[in-house]
């Protein structure tokens, strides 16, 4: 399951980045990283951008970026 389908009020855990280069990069260094637990708030009216807490931090992401970060729940 990866990150956009996660739906609202749910906790997950990080499992795997599949996102490359400049991307995964900023994913990694915001907190999205293998272990990582999170619960996600709100999702947008048409579900972009997702606003998710991971950790202790407030993180809105693109639904785009959400789809290369595999989670579990």
């Amino acid at each position: 399951m990866t990150l956009d389908q996660v739906q609202v009020g749910s906790d997950f855990t990080i499992s795997a980045i599949r996102a490359r280069g400049e991307i995964r990069k900023r994913l990694v260094d915001m907190g999205f990283v293998h272990g990582a637990n999170g619960k996600v708030l709100r999702k947008a009216l048409l579900g972009d951008p997702i606003e998710l807490r991971l950790g202790t931090y407030l993180i809105s992401v693109r639904a785009a970026e959400a789809q290369n970060i595999e989670v579990g729940a």
